[in-house]
This record gives structure tokens, sequence and C-alpha cells, in this order.
């Protein structure tokens, strides 16, 4: 149980880093890019940071490519507030499996 709680504890914080860094890129698709190549100068910075800010950074950057300025801000946000709700669950689960224990 306490495996489980570890792995849903730094899965919600992962996906709340990548919240705050969803809503970076809802600001300004230039500060996002530079943003992250800022924390990943290096190769090897790139794969450790991936799972703190790498789906976003994919996602953001996919949906740039594909679609204009105001589709992928609408997009986005729903990207955000998934990814909340999801980190959300993950702490309230986490709580639980503690109260248990």
């Amino acid at each position: 149980m306490e495996l489980i709680g570890t792995i849903l504890f730094a899965l919600a914080a992962f996906l709340l880093f990548n919240v705050l860094f969803a809503l970076l890129y809802i600001l300004s698709k230039s500060a996002g890019i530079g943003f992250y190549r800022w924390i990943t100068h290096d190769g090897l910075l790139d794969i450790l940071s991936f799972p703190i800010i790498g789906l976003t950074q994919w996602a953001a950057s996919s949906i740039y490519e594909r679609y204009n300025w105001f589709i992928a801000r609408v997009l986005l946000i729903l990207y955000t507030i998934l990814i909340f709700m999801l980190s959300i669950v993950s702490f309230i689960v986490f709580g639980y499996l503690e109260d248990i224990r």
C-alpha cells in the first residue's frame, strides 16, 4: 500500500507541475518554449525532466503545430482542466490510502 500511495502522490505532483506549465503555455507559446529550453538546455536534462513537464510540452507543441492560436488555446484549456482533475483524483486516492494505513 505504501508503494501505491507513493506512486499516486508522485503522479499527482507531476500532473500539478504539468498544470502550471500548461498555464504558462496558454499565456504564451513563446514563453512555454523558452521555459522548456531553459530547463532542458542539455540532452540529459531533457530525459530527466520528461516526467515533470514533458507531457505538456509534447501536447502543447502538437496542438500548436496542428491548429491556429485560438483553437490551440481552447484545447490547452481543456487539457489543463483534464490533468487538473486527474491530479485531484490522484491526491484524493492518495489521502484515502493514507487514512487506511
